[in-house]
């Protein structure tokens, strides 16, 4: 291992720590900090003397601010860094190692691609990857941070009340039991009939305890937090088309659904805010996406990473989870990690190997059925019932 692993954090100046940021106080900071904290004790309930781990990732005052927020805790905190000058399509071994060998009690990676809007979706398959075949398989609470910036963590969803995130993604979780199909409507022209498969459950990121909902020794959510979403990934053997080599990789569980799609608001791995009148429209059959179409092409990127997902590995996309944002602190911003958790939104996420691309819909309206006849009214235009 490198020693930059297990050096205790440097604690830089404020000074350091503000340059190129202007209007930044002391002040600022510990509001983040003190939120960072109240993540830690509510979501991922940590205790004093828990080993903390925080890898970053061109995110050096939410690092600081991390680390700060975590010794206050008593936690025994380390930091990796993420340097590479280019996107990763593997990320170090080092760290990988470092997960599974050493695996401190909780942690969280934070990725800001403030610098390289691009860099977010050329990443997606290294941080599917760190998740699934490595953060699910060890004991570890982590906080998924892919998309973080200082304005989201200051003015956005990372200033939400974590206790109350916590009750409301329990209260839905209670409202969302029994639920085996949900029927989706929006003004946009999103109409789509989704089954829960029998294998897949709800979950959310405001509580990240491990083990995981499917008995993996590992638990992941979001930070910041703020959704309760139905996924799941299996491991597979699948044959990379470009090599010829069977390979080992994540897969989505089909979620059967039928309809359309219309994505107005913001897409995974595109930083910046949906034209209403260009949306994506994406239509599905039987949970396989048959039919992707935008007319603004500042979108194709989007599009491509899902067509070549297929390509390589012959295998189709599905749709993957269906979400459901509760945080009122969240904006929209063009930046899908805080959009999706918008309270009184819904985001559903077309997948495929190394692949994972959130479409959020602005005010949904949301039923639920249950096998014993039971009808639930979840949400009415973007209003949480």
């Amino acid at each position: 291992m490198g020693d930059r692993i297990f050096e205790k954090p440097k604690h830089l100046s404020f000074k350091e720590m503000s340059i190129g940021m202007q209007n930044l106080s002391r002040q600022d900071l510990d509001r983040i900090t003190v939120k960072l904290e109240e993540f830690m004790r509510y979501s991922q309930k940590v205790k004093p003397q828990d080993s903390y781990l925080i890898v970053n990732r061109n995110s050096p005052v939410l690092t600081r601010s991390a680390q700060e927020a975590a010794e206050k805790l008593g936690l025994d905190v380390s930091i990796y860094l993420l340097d590479s000058k280019e996107p990763y399509e593997h990320f170090p071994a080092e760290l990988i190692a470092l997960l599974r060998q050493k695996t401190p009690k909780a942690g969280m990676g934070l990725f800001d691609y403030s610098a390289h809007p691009d860099w977010s979706l050329k990443e997606v398959g290294a941080r599917i990857e760190l998740l699934h075949k490595v953060i699910e398989e060890v004991p570890i609470s982590w906080a998924h941070s892919p998309g973080i910036t200082l304005d989201m963590a200051l003015n956005g969803a990372l200033q939400c009340d974590y206790r109350e995130m916590v009750e409301k993604s329990e209260k839905l979780l209670r409202e969302l039991r029994g639920v085996t199909k949900l029927r989706i409507t929006a003004p946009g022209g999103t109409d789509l009939t989704v089954q829960i498969p029998e294998d897949v459950v709800f979950d959310t990121d405001c509580v990240i305890v491990p083990p995981n909902v499917y008995g993996g020794a590992g638990r992941f959510g979001n930070l910041p937090v703020g959704e309760v979403w139905s996924q799941r990934d299996k491991i597979i053997q699948a044959v990379n088309k470009q090599t010829g080599e069977a390979e080992t990789q994540s897969y989505p569980v089909k979620h059967p659904a039928d309809g359309v799609l219309v994505c107005d608001v913001a897409a995974g791995g595109y930083q910046g805010k949906i034209d209403p009148t260009e949306p994506l429209n994406a239509t599905f059959r039987d949970g396989v996406l048959t039919d992707l179409q935008c007319a603004d092409p500042a979108l194709i990127g989007v599009i491509e990473d899902i067509r070549g997902a297929e390509v390589k590995y012959g295998l189709p996309t599905v749709l993957e989870e269906v979400g459901i944002g509760l945080n009122d602190k969240a904006r929209v911003t063009g930046n899908m990690l805080e959009d999706e958790k918008i309270r009184g939104t819904c985001h559903l996420a077309p997948g495929n190997i190394r692949c994972h691309v959130d479409m959020l819909v602005s005010k949904p309206t949301i039923t639920g059925f249950c096998n014993d006849g039971a009808v639930k009214d979840i949400m009415r235009n973007g209003v949480l019932l």
